[in-house]
C-alpha cells in the first residue's frame, strides 16, 4: 500500500479510451496515474489491447481497477462527467473516494487536435465526399431514404471507412426535422433532399450535410437555399480564432436575419468533432469558450420550415493560422437532379 494520498482520472467511455489509448473497446476502464494509462477490459478484448493499446493493459476479473485504485493511494477520483454513468458516479461514491469534474482538462487537451488527428479527420471528410459524389447517380424517382442510406454508407466501407454516426436521408417535408428519422418515405419529382452524413476512419469522425433538388425548384426554396449558403459562406470567412463562439454563431445568425429567416434556425452553428461527431466546443448563442488554432468544428447553419422543406448545409473545418479551413472541397451551389 502506497503511504501517499494521490488523484486519478476514471473513464469509461468507448471514444474516450480510444483517444487515449489508441485501442477502441466496449467494455473497460481507463485509470490515468500520474500521467500514465492503465486499461482494465475483459479477456474479448485483453489479448488485442495488450498488442494495440497505449497502456499497460489487465484483466478486470483478475485485477479490478477498483484494486488498483486503493493499492496506489487514490482518494480523489475525476470524472469526465458528460460520458459517465449515474451507476458509475455512485459507485466510486460509495467507496469514499472523493470525485471531480475533469470535463474541463479534457476539452482542454481534446479540442486541439494534433497533426495526426488532423490528417485522420481530414481523410475521414474526403472519403464521406468521394462516398458522396459516387452516391449522386443512384438518385432516383422511386427510392426510399432507407436506399439511399445504405448506398451512401457501402460506398463508405468501399472506401475503407466505416459509418460515422446514422445518416439522416430526408424527402421533402422530413428535411423541416433537423433530426429526421431516416425512413421508407418514397422520392418524388419537385422534392427536396437533404443528407447528413459522416465516416469514421481509424476511429476519427468527418460531419457534412448537403441540401439538393429532386426537380424543379421553387422560388421559395431558391430564396431560403441562397439564404443558407450566404450564412454558412459569411460564417466560413469571418471566424477567427480568438473569437467566442458566441460570436462566430451570431455571424451566420446575422446573415440569416437580413432574409428575414433567422427564426428558423433552429439549432447551434457547430459543434467540434473528432473521435465523437458532437465534442467541444459548440458555437450557440450560448457558450462563450474562447475559438483556437487547431480546433476542428462544423460550419452547419440551417432554416426550417415546419410542414414545407428545410434546408442545412455543412462542412467540417478546422482553425489554422487564424482562419476556417475546409476539408470539404465540393462548392455550396445548389445540385439540381432533373430525373
Amino acid at each position: 500500500m502506497q503511504n501517499f494520498v494521490q488523484n486519478a482520472v476514471v473513464l469509461t467511455d468507448g471514444d474516450l479510451i480510444f483517444y487515449y489509448t489508441g485501442f477502441s473497446v466496449d467494455d473497460g476502464f481507463l485509470v490515468i496515474l500520474n500521467g500514465d494509462y492503465h486499461l482494465f477490459t475483459d479477456g474479448r478484448y485483453y489479448e488485442a489491447a495488450c498488442e494495440q493499446a497505449n497502456a499497460k493493459v489487465y484483466l478486470q476479473s483478475e485485477t479490478p481497477y477498483q484494486s488498483f485504485l486503493k493499492e496506489n493511494g487514490v482518494v480523489k477520483v475525476g470524472l469526465v462527467y458528460d460520458y459517465t454513468s449515474a451507476k458509475e458516479y455512485e459507485s466510486l461514491l460509495s467507496q469514499g473516494y472523493s470525485i471531480y469534474d475533469y470535463t474541463s482538462e479534457h476539452n482542454e487537451l481534446a479540442s486541439i487536435k494534433t497533426s495526426d488527428e488532423l490528417s485522420k479527420i481530414k481523410t475521414a471528410c474526403e472519403i464521406a465526399e468521394r462516398a458522396y459524389l459516387n452516391t449522386l447517380p443512384f438518385i432516383k424517382e422511386g427510392i426510399t431514404e432507407l436506399e439511399l442510406s445504405a448506398e451512401l454508407e457501402h460506398n463508405f466501407k468501399r472506401l475503407g471507412a466505416g459509418v460515422g454516426f446514422k445518416t439522416i436521408v430526408a424527402f421533402g417535408k422530413g428535411s423541416s426535422v433537423p433530426h429526421y428519422k431516416t425512413g421508407s418515405v418514397k422520392l418524388k419529382k419537385n422534392t427536396p433532399i437533404l443528407i447528413d452524413f459522416g465516416c469514421n476512419y481509424q476511429g476519427f469522425i468527418s460531419d457534412m450535410t448537403r441540401t439538393l433538388f429532386f426537380g424543379e425548384p421553387s422560388e421559395k426554396f431558391l430564396l431560403v437555399y441562397n439564404a443558407v449558403k450566404s450564412a454558412h459562406l459569411k460564417a466560413f470567412n469571418e471566424i477567427r480564432s480568438g473569437m467566442t463562439t458566441f460570436e462566430g454563431d451570431k455571424i451566420a445568425r446575422d446573415e440569416l436575419d437580413r432574409f428575414g429567416l433567422s427564426k428558423y434556425f433552429t439549432h447551434s452553428l457547430g459543434h467540434g468533432i473528432g473521435v465523437k461527431v458532437h465534442e467541444f466546443p459548440t458555437l450557440s448563442p450560448r457558450t462563450k469558450t474562447e475559438l483556437k488554432d487547431g480546433m476542428v468544428f462544423s460550419i452547419e447553419p440551417g432554416v426550417y420550415l415546419e410542414g414545407e422543406f428545410g434546408v442545412r448545409i455543412e462542412d467540417t473545418v478546422a482553425l489554422q493560422n487564424g482562419k476556417c479551413v475546409s476539408m470539404m472541397t465540393t462548392d455550396k451551389d445548389l445540385l439540381i437532379i432533373k430525373g
